[in-house]
């Protein structure tokens, strides 16, 4: 009798606790976006240029130098900032500007950026620079239709220097 009442009282736990994870998974529900908005997510990775030009070393500067550092170039390896640009329907929604990483900012920037749109129609802009001249070297601009909770992701293709949109 005492077993039968034991294994009466552990069903009634298990199933208790098979209620309460069952509850826990279902039942306070997330919602990520609003039902009107949707999501431009920006993320790729991208060496820019360096900040200065090699340097070609005169006889003169070669003899000055150790005999294991005599290279006929002299190369800065710091690298330019990345300056990104978002236009919505000819707003700017975003600039944000990354500086490269590493000791000596010679390594290629991280990009990840993300923010919320209304939905519906419009005229998508991105420009970004990766060097040191004034304007933007690379821009994209197309209209986009965007339906609630729908997602953007845009990335940069070094091949093609080309953005491209998923």
């Amino acid at each position: 009798m005492k077993s039968a009442f034991r294994y009466l009282l552990q069903a009634l736990f298990y199933t208790a606790f098979c209620g309460v994870i069952y509850y826990f998974s279902t039942a306070p529900r997330y919602q990520y976006l609003e039902a009107d908005k949707s999501e431009i997510m920006v993320a790729f990775k991208h060496p820019t240029k360096r900040k200065a030009v090699c340097h070609e070393r005169t006889a003169e500067e070669l003899q000055k130098l150790p005999p294991n550092m005599r290279r006929p170039q002299d190369c800065p390896r710091e690298r330019a900032p990345l300056a990104m640009r978002f236009s919505l329907d000819g707003q700017i929604v975003a600039q944000k500007t990354f500086q490269s990483p590493g000791i000596h900012q010679d390594g290629a920037v991280f990009v990840y950026a993300k923010f919320f749109i209304p939905a519906g129609d419009h005229r998508f802009k991105v420009e970004m620079r990766d060097s040191m001249q004034e304007g933007f070297d690379f821009t994209l601009e197309q209209p986009i239709s965007f339906k609630p909770g729908q997602m953007l992701l845009v990335s940069f293709d070094e091949n093609s220097d080309t953005f491209t949109l998923k």
